[in-house]
């Protein structure tokens, strides 16, 4: 299943609901990224203003192991799954829906354990990562 490259004429023609997908996918990607690698380069939280207090209810001592999973697996795994959805890869839409089922998975642990805080945030995610896991099985089926 390797990936086969095509001209940029071939990613401008990805279907509609492919292109949605890339959007959404490289959207969790960055912010992701960005906050994992924060939060590692700074894993007291003080980079973004976190107080380690919001982990008094969790099993972390600092933001670090809560700063490479959130880089790896909400920014590498969207990353990763964009790529293979715009080399039209068959292994797209399970990849893609792998990283809507993290950002869920992410969120509901995070809002069971932090109780309330920025939960107005959590729930725009919430409907992110829904929506990148139902757009991997509708690409499945689209196929």
């Amino acid at each position: 299943m390797a990936l086969q490259p095509c001209s940029s004429m071939e990613l401008r023609t990805l279907p509609s609901l492919d292109r949605v997908i890339v959007g959404l996918e490289l959207l969790l990607s960055v912010g992701a990224l960005f906050g994992g690698a924060v939060l590692v380069a700074g894993p007291d939280g003080h980079l973004l203003g976190m107080p380690q207090s919001l982990l008094a209810s969790s099993p972390f001592t600092s933001f670090l192991i809560p700063g490479l999973l959130l880089f790896v697996a909400l920014g590498l795994l969207p990353l990763v799954a964009s790529v293979l959805t715009m080399f039209r890869s068959r292994a797209a839409p399970f990849v893609t829906f792998a990283a809507g089922a993290a950002v869920v998975g992410w969120i509901t642990v995070e809002m069971v354990m932090l109780a309330g805080f920025g939960s107005l945030a959590w729930a725009a995610y919430l409907v992110l990562g829904t929506s990148i896991a139902a757009l991997g099985v509708a690409a499945v089926r689209n196929r």
